[in-house]
């Protein structure tokens, strides 16, 4: 059971009451509505709340490609924890489940709508998230999903 020190989230700033309607600033904390449970389930509900993670990731992607141009690779630590967090957010909840950080790889390995060797890949990223190599990782994570997804709403299994 590893827990990665990316994967490390305070959540004692979050009111209670915040978790019972979607914000996707929220997932800045981490995983909020998987972790603290009882309030809004965004993967019973994960059409409605796509639009915004996909926009949220534009922007994170952004950041960090103006951070990694300018050589800035310290600074985009920020910015792959929150990427790391979409992803997880989208590939768990477009397979209508929370995300469950305890033996990531293994919870990964089960869901039955993901990239070819996401655990393997999500894996490398975690292990050196503040690298270009691991958001090209990502990105190509995130495209991958993001096909996966248009699909499953194609054959209207979401």
């Amino acid at each position: 059971m590893r827990r990665y020190d990316v994967l490390q989230f305070s959540y004692n700033q979050l009111q209670a009451e915040s978790l019972g309607v979607w914000d996707v600033k929220l997932l800045d904390f981490g995983f909020p509505y998987d972790e603290l449970g009882n309030g809004y389930e965004p993967w019973q509900d994960f059409a409605s709340v796509q639009a915004d993670l996909w926009d949220e990731w534009e922007a994170v992607a952004e950041g960090t490609e103006e951070r990694l141009a300018k050589r800035q690779t310290k600074e985009i630590g920020p910015y792959m924890q929150k990427g790391i967090v979409l992803f997880l957010s989208i590939l768990f909840w477009s397979n209508k489940t929370s995300v469950h950080l305890d033996n990531l790889e293994e919870e990964i390995r089960s869901l039955p709508h993901k990239p070819v060797n996401v655990d393997e890949r999500i894996s490398y990223i975690l292990n050196r998230p503040n690298t270009y190599p691991a958001y090209m990782q990502l990105k190509s994570l995130m495209d991958e999903q993001k096909k996966m997804v248009a699909k499953l709403i194609a054959l209207k299994k979401l």
